[in-house]
């Protein structure tokens, strides 16, 4: 039988264990983890994959931009890992992005079929870090076939309908990598 103070002791240490696992270091502020990967607010300082969601000027709603440390995986992968909800087609559901944080509102978009110009599109881009100093380049592939690494950025712009379907880059620009990842 264990002791009542022995009980307290323990349910004290415990909640300590807890609540230390939850700060982040030099300030950053988590927005979710696991054992392998922490996701930080913000482009990534001194290692990881950032992610940036820039959603055109005329939709209200600020960029979002997540730091992934420990991430392996698809440019699809990476949404989930850094807490963004994404919303495939009905004809690509993990593979054709539709929908990102809920926007455009499935009343613009039902995502039944592939986005056109008419209701407006998310368009892809990467940055490595090594080869292009941080500038953004426009992605080949879709999310699901691509393999964004430690120092690397993705980012997505949405281009709204009417507008240049061709983007240059998302308005926010990358910082050049200039960590080393193990």
């Amino acid at each position: 039988m264990i002791s009542v103070p022995f009980r307290a002791v323990l349910i004290s240490l415990i909640a300590l264990v807890a609540i230390g696992g939850l700060v982040a270091t030099n300030g950053e502020r988590p927005v979710g983890q696991n054992s392998e990967q922490a996701v930080f607010e913000g482009a990534c300082t001194d290692q990881g994959t950032t992610l940036l969601i820039d959603f055109g000027p005329l939709s209200g709603r600020d960029p979002i931009t997540r730091c992934v440390t420990g991430f392996t995986g698809t440019g699809w992968e990476l949404f989930g890992a850094a807490g963004i909800k994404v919303t495939g087609t009905s004809e690509y559901p993990e593979a054709f992005v539709c929908r990102l944080e809920d926007f455009p509102a499935a009343s613009i978009e039902d995502c039944l079929g592939t986005p056109g110009v008419k209701n407006g599109i998310w368009a892809y881009f990467y940055a490595t870090g090594k080869t292009d100093a941080g500038s953004w380049s426009r992605s080949p592939v879709g999310a699901a076939s691509r393999m964004p690494g430690c120092g690397e950025s993705e980012g997505w712009l949405f281009v709204e309908p009417g507008k240049n379907q061709q983007p240059n880059s998302p308005s926010i620009s990358t910082k050049p990598t200039v960590f080393s990842c193990n």
